[in-house]
């Protein structure tokens, strides 16, 4: 059932993603206080711990470290969930397939098209194997990132909201499993109520305009602790109503070793004449959908490939030039005028005197009487 949702994403995410994952065998925890609640997301650091996390599942703990600013006696200890949090049973996936990255998570966790294969020593198969399962860790991973609802059916999200607003808490994230079998490091996070702060707005946001196209870009590089990946939004009604631009989620992608600043996206646009709003609006690891940022607007433009003609000159009192040239009347809507340039020897690189008719209807140009010189 989950097919035609994973094999579109596995296309998309072999050239966009590249995320190394840490062969330190543990888990990582972060944490987003809200007005009512702590939200809590975790994640194994590799596939190793993927398995063995889907196995044995995840516990939470909580530790009541201040209140009303002071340390009490004694610490309280609260275990969140009554038992392990590990994958949901399919059927409680099933219905929720219309959520993409539900199903992607689904398939990575239920369709493993290798267990039970021996590889009877075959380094080929023993390869195979490696890289079906890194794949199906790194796949899951990533739609739990942009999708809160598989997070949570994948066993690794829980909302606190039991928290108190006039305490801080540690928090501690493990797998119960065997020493013997994997030993596996635990995830910790400091926090309570009292640090909400409302989602911040993406801020640099720009655009260049072409010809039916327009590129759009915002830094991600300041908020990437915040916003996983971004919703552009536009409108065609001069802002009364914005739609996404593309469905889901558009997620920063780098070259490893490389850490740029900017997001860059472009748009379609049905038509040059038409004004266009944007706004960009990021999507937290908890499914939280931030403000927008500032509106801009624009119109595509043409490129300039044709040059303006001149028709006439002539000479008006032997010390004035009179110029007149054509230029298609359905380009001024793209120009701001036109600049003439001129010069006393047309061998001169750099002209003498510049000019700059401001109107793009204009067609004729006089310029100021030339002074005779006096010795």
């Amino acid at each position: 059932m989950y097919k035609k949702f994973f094999v579109a994403f596995l296309v998309h995410l072999l050239f966009a993603s590249g995320a190394v994952y840490s062969q330190k065998n543990g888990v990582e925890l972060l944490c987003s206080p809200r007005k009512d609640s702590v939200l809590l997301r975790w994640a194994p650091t590799n596939q190793k711990v993927w398995k063995v996390g889907n196995q044995y599942g995840y516990t939470v703990l909580r530790y009541t470290i201040l209140r009303d600013k002071k340390i009490p006696k004694e610490v309280e200890v609260v275990q969140l969930n009554s038992e392990p949090l590990r994958p949901r049973p399919l059927t409680e996936w099933e219905p929720l397939a219309d959520d993409k990255y539900v199903g992607i998570a689904g398939e990575c966790i239920f369709n493993d098209e290798y267990k039970g294969v021996s590889t009877d020593g075959n380094p080929f198969i023993v390869m195979k194997k490696y890289k079906n399962e890194t794949h199906r860790f790194s796949f899951a991973l990533y739609a739990a990132d942009l999708s809160v609802m598989a997070a949570r059916l994948s066993g690794l999200y829980l909302a606190d909201k039991t928290a108190k607003p006039n305490e801080k808490y540690l928090y501690k994230v493990f797998i119960p499993v065997p020493d013997s079998i994997m030993q596996v490091d635990t995830a910790s996070a400091f926090t309570g109520i009292s640090e909400y702060q409302p989602l911040p707005k993406p801020f640099d946001f720009k655009a260049e305009w072409a010809d039916k196209v327009v590129t759009l870009s915002w830094n991600f590089k300041y908020l990437q602790h915040i916003y996983n990946s971004y919703i552009v939004e536009r409108s065609e009604d001069k802002g009364n109503t914005y739609r996404p631009i593309r469905e889901g989620g558009i997620v920063p992608v780098a070259e490893e070793g490389v850490t740029p600043e900017l997001l860059y996206v472009s748009d379609t646009l049905q038509s040059n004449n038409l004004v266009y709003y944007y706004r960009v609006r990021g999507i937290s690891a908890f499914g939280e959908l931030g403000p927008p940022s500032d509106s801009l607007f624009g119109k595509g433009t043409l490129p300039i490939t044709v040059a303006p003609v001149i028709v006439e000159n002539s000479v008006i009192d032997n010390n004035k030039v009179k110029l007149t040239w054509t230029y298609p009347e359905e380009m001024n809507s793209y120009i701001s005028g036109f600049r003439v340039y001129s010069s006393k020897n047309q061998k001169v690189v750099k002209p003498e005197y510049t000019r700059v008719n401001r109107q793009p209807k204009g067609r004729l140009w006089i310029p100021p009487p030339i002074l005779p010189t006096t010795t």
